[in-house]
């Protein structure tokens, strides 16, 4: 289906790898948290690859399942301490953040992350006021993540906008796969962990797939740099 950009009243945005980078502190706090569970730290590389589902999926990769649920314990305890360290929000994010806002197009924060550091977050980075909602894990009544089809429907159905007057701009399969559960049109940017390819494979869409935000901003609204 080609993408009609006069549709779109809404943009639901994933945060970690698509509007910033924030994984110099993920990876401190996991390698501290190893390192306090008596265990080598893996490569900053390693964590990389394994960041998008959530914190759980994440230490269960690096540390084992067995160990996963303490590691996530003491992760979720220590990362206040150091979220914000190399923390920045990529090139491009907020052009087309006040791009879409001067024409009208409402805009969400839909991730993986948990609630209070994502707030935080936005907060400190001057980003919270482009966005009219906040969707993240550990919100009080939201039991699911992406790609669970009931939490692409909660953000939907809060915001008051049907799935194909919605665009989600992601850089994971999982954000691929959380908009394809309700037929929401997706984008996605390769700043994060992954490289076109299994983006373009999960949504058989290349012309959906984009470098950086400058790209999208151009290719699918038509802005200008």
């Amino acid at each position: 289906m080609q993408f009609d950009s006069q549709k779109i009243h809404t943009v639901f945005f994933d945060l970690d790898g698509t509007l910033i980078d924030n994984f110099t502190a993920i990876y401190r706090c996991y390698s501290d948290v190893a390192k306090q569970m008596g265990l080598a730290p893996k490569s900053f590389e390693q964590l990389r690859a394994t960041v998008g589902g959530s914190i759980s999926m994440t230490l269960s990769r690096l540390i084992g399942d067995d160990l996963a649920p303490e590691g996530v314990r003491l992760f979720r305890e220590h990362f206040p301490a150091v979220m914000f360290d190399g923390v920045f929000v990529f090139d491009g994010v907020e052009w087309i953040l006040r791009e879409l806002r001067s024409r009208g197009i409402r805009l969400a924060v839909f991730t993986n992350k948990h609630h209070e550091p994502t707030r935080a977050l936005l907060d400190f980075l001057n980003l919270a006021p482009f966005f009219d909602s906040v969707f993240a894990t550990e919100m009080p009544g939201v039991p699911w993540r992406k790609p669970q089809r009931e939490f692409s429907e909660y953000a939907l159905r809060k915001m008051g906008v049907p799935a194909e007057n919605t665009l989600l701009v992601g850089d994971s399969p999982y954000d691929i796969s959380a908009a394809q559960a309700v037929g929401m049109p997706v984008a996605c940017v390769t700043t994060g962990t992954h490289l076109p390819e299994p983006l373009i494979e999960a949504s058989r869409a290349p012309e959906m797939v984009f470098p950086n935000m400058f790209a999208l901003g151009k290719a699918l609204f038509n802005f200008t740099k």
